[in-house]
Formats: structure tokens, C-alpha cells, sequence
């Protein structure tokens, strides 16, 4: 009998691709839900050898603590391109099977952790103290997913993100605030509706 992959992500592209793999590529059997009473249940009824999960999910670090009180030692993948993870990187080694994959991710790394041709173990312990820079921060900056905040610009000193259409989106203003880290580096929207991101 199949093992079971839970997915847990809004996006149908994503999770057409993801089960496409899942099924030519794996011997497990994939199971999509995005509802947080199914996943609930779910996650009482059915035993997975992975989760993975999109950050962007409405309540998607609820849903992370409610796998890990379950079952502390669950395979967890997250996609994410938030510059905070739900766990801490000190003791998660020791304590969680979680590894967090930055967006946008190649199937190929998914599939080399699900049939353990990668050893499972988070490659971005401790990545975001290291983005401490404007350039270091204008490479990690995601906008692949953006409708409106698509253009990203580096000056000297500022990073520049701007709209193609002129118009505000504060979904996206937050996802992208979502990525700055705000030890390092202070965001603003300036009177042009940019996102103005400069150092400290």
C-alpha cells in the first residue's frame, strides 16, 4: 500500500505540478487540501511520511505547530519566500524534520527530498542573518509571483521595487515586506507608491 504526501498549497498551478511529480516520480500518493478543519482531520485519520505546505497559506504557521504537536518528528517541506520562519533555527535540527525551501523552487529539489536522494536538512539555517546588505537582499528578493510590485531596481544606496501599472497592492507590499529583514534594513512606500527599501 502507497504512503501519503499531504500538499497543502492554494496555488493550482502548484499543486498540479506538485502532484504530476508526486505521482509519475514517487511511490506515494498525494493528497491535496488547503482547508484547516480537513487538514485537522486529516491529519487525525491519515498518517504522512511528507508534508508540504506554502507559507502563503491563510494560517499556515497554525497549521505547521498543529503537524509538529501531532508528531513532533514529521517530514515537513515548507515553500516559502518569508524572510521569518515559523521555527527557530537553534533547535530545530535537534528537535523537527523540517526543511524550508526559499521560492521559487525547482521540482527537482522537492523530488531529490522525496526519494531521499537529499539528506533532509534544512539548506537555510541562519540565511537571513547573513542578507545584511542591499545587494545581498536585491538577490534574495522574490517578485516572481507579483502582479503589480514587479520591477526591482538597486541604486547605491536604496532598492527600488516598483509597479508596472502605478497602482498600490498591499497584498504584495506585505509579502514583500514579508522577505526584508528589519534588524538590518528599514521599508517604506514613497510619495512615487515605490517600495523604498534602504539600510539602517
Amino acid at each position: 500500500m502507497k504512503q501519503n504526501i499531504l500538499i497543502i498549497d492554494q496555488s493550482h498551478r502548484t499543486t498540479e505540478l506538485l502532484n504530476l511529480i508526486v505521482t509519475m516520480y514517487t511511490n506515494y500518493n498525494p493528497i491535496i487540501e488547503t482547508n484547516k478543519s480537513s487538514i485537522v482531520k486529516l491529519l487525525e485519520d491519515t498518517n504522512f511520511e511528507f508534508i508540504i505546505i506554502d507559507h502563503i497559506i491563510k494560517q499556515s504557521d497554525d497549521i505547521i505547530s498543529l503537524i509538529l504537536d501531532k508528531n513532533p518528528k514529521q517530514k515537513i517541506i515548507l515553500l516559502s519566500d518569508n524572510i521569518k520562519c515559523p521555527l527557530q533555527c537553534d533547535n530545530c535540527f535537534e528537535l523537527f524534520s523540517f526543511v524550508r525551501l526559499l521560492k521559487p523552487v525547482k521540482p527537482m529539489i522537492i523530488l531529490n527530498y522525496l526519494n531521499d536522494n537529499e539528506e533532509f536538512s534544512c539548506p537555510n539555517k541562519n540565511l537571513f542573518n547573513s542578507i545584511n546588505n542591499l545587494e545581498k537582499l536585491y538577490e534574495f528578493l522574490n517578485l516572481d509571483d507579483e502582479i503589480f510590485y514587479n520591477i526591482k531596481e538597486l541604486s547605491k544606496e536604496k532598492i527600488f521595487i516598483k509597479s508596472s501599472t502605478k497602482n498600490i497592492n498591499i497584498y504584495e507590499i506585505s509579502k514583500i515586506e514579508n522577505q526584508v529583514n528589519d534588524n538590518y534594513f528599514t521599508i517604506k512606500l514613497n510619495e512615487n507608491s515605490e517600495i523604498e527599501i534602504s539600510l539602517k
